[in-house]
This record gives structure tokens, C-alpha cells and sequence, in this order.
């Protein structure tokens, strides 16, 4: 009972793994494959469709978006501006740098300029030095299509991530649609939640050593 109790008390309050989804940030998006895709358009627009994906941990915001998948032409070179991306009551304007020029078959890192929206003018109004973003250029029939990937931490948006905290990013330029996504793992509450069970099972079995005992004497 008391392994228990001192397991629910001091893991409950352990922190996320950093990039729990197993994403590293270098041009090879086959990390995203397993990820759930959400489609990004126009109204009427059944042509230039987009495919976006936004997850979060207690770290990092994790940002994937590729421009042309199903065509490989049309709207196909990054959007650079015009990122909204909202952590919970702080909104943010997100800015791809550095993103022009590529050639077909060239991978680069760029750059992510973030300003916060508020009535004070922004506590965060600089370049992320320590987000990662990385876009692939390929040739395509049609043309060419530019995919991209990014980490942004939370630290340097001076918020901190929460198991309930609401995320999301939409971009105008490129649809309708919002991606939405928590940040945090309710792993550490699972856990919790087996220390709390081994502190109960250990109340049963001292209830019924204790009972047995009680029998012995009789």
C-alpha cells in the first residue's frame, strides 16, 4: 500500500517524453506515414488539395504539410506565410524563411519567424533559433511539389505544454480547414493510475491476511 501511494504521488507529476511520436526532422517523411492526414482546399476547389498534420507533446509542436499529393502540380510551391498557429489563449504568426529558390530533388532547412498576436504587441516577435523545419522539393510530371516538416518548442513560444491544452494551426492561403491537436501524453496518468490500483490491492490483501489471522485464533 505504501509502494503504491509513493508511486502515485511522485509519478504523477513526470513530465512527457519529448517527441513521442518518433519524428525527426530531415527531409525524410516517412515518419509521417503512420500519422492521420487532414485534407486542406478551397470550397470548391477539389484540385489543389493539400495534406497537413499537426501533432504535440509537452516540448514540441510538430508540424508536417505536403502541397500537391495526389497531382504533383497547380498550388504546389510552399506557402511561406500566413501560419496562425494558436497554444492555448496566445496566437501566433508563423513565417517560413528562407524557402524559395529550391530545385527540383533539393532538400533545405529553413528558417521560422513567430509573432505573437496581443494587445501589448507580442512577447514573442523574433526568428525561432532553436525550431527545426526542413523542406524537399521533387520533380513531378506536372511540375514539381514541395513537402515540409517542422518542430517548433514550446519553450521558445514562452508556454509550457499541458495534457489539456488545446493547439491548432490554419492557414488561409491554403484552405478552410483547422488542424487541431493537445499537447501532452496521458501517459504519467496511466501510470498514476497503476500505482493507485497497487495501493488498493495492497489494502485488500492486508484485509484478508488480516481476516485469515483473526480465523486462526478462533
Amino acid at each position: 500500500m505504501f509502494v503504491g501511494a509513493l508511486i502515485l504521488s511522485t509519478v504523477s507529476v513526470q513530465a512527457a517524453t519529448s517527441n513521442q511520436y518518433g519524428i525527426t526532422i530531415d527531409g525524410n517523411f516517412s515518419d509521417w506515414s503512420d500519422k492521420t492526414m487532414t485534407s486542406l482546399k478551397e470550397t470548391g476547389d477539389d484540385y489543389n488539395i493539400k495534406k497537413a498534420c499537426l501533432l504535440a507533446d509537452n516540448d514540441n509542436v510538430y508540424f508536417y504539410l505536403n502541397m500537391s499529393p495526389e497531382h504533383g502540380g497547380g498550388y504546389s510551391t510552399l506557402q511561406p506565410s500566413g501560419y496562425e498557429l494558436k497554444v492555448g489563449n496566445k496566437t501566433y504568426w508563423l513565417t517560413w524563411q528562407g524557402v524559395s529558390g529550391l530545385s527540383d530533388g533539393q532538400t533545405k532547412s529553413f528558417t521560422i519567424y513567430a509573432y505573437e498576436s496581443d494587445s501589448t504587441g507580442g512577447n514573442v516577435n523574433k526568428t525561432l533559433t532553436q525550431a527545426q523545419a526542413v523542406v524537399h522539393r521533387y520533380k513531378t510530371a506536372n511540375g514539381h511539389n514541395d513537402i515540409m516538416e517542422a518542430s517548433i518548442p514550446l519553450s521558445e513560444l514562452k508556454v509550457s505544454g499541458t495534457t489539456s491544452q488545446s493547439i491548432s494551426i490554419s492557414n488561409t492561403n491554403l484552405g478552410t480547414q483547422t488542424l487541431t491537436t493537445t499537447g501532452g501524453s496521458t501517459g504519467p496518468i496511466l501510470i498514476s493510475s497503476v500505482g493507485f490500483l497497487m495501493a488498493i490491492a495492497g489494502v485488500v490483501t492486508y484485509q484478508k491476511r488480516k481476516k485469515v489471522s483473526r480465523l486462526a485464533h478462533e
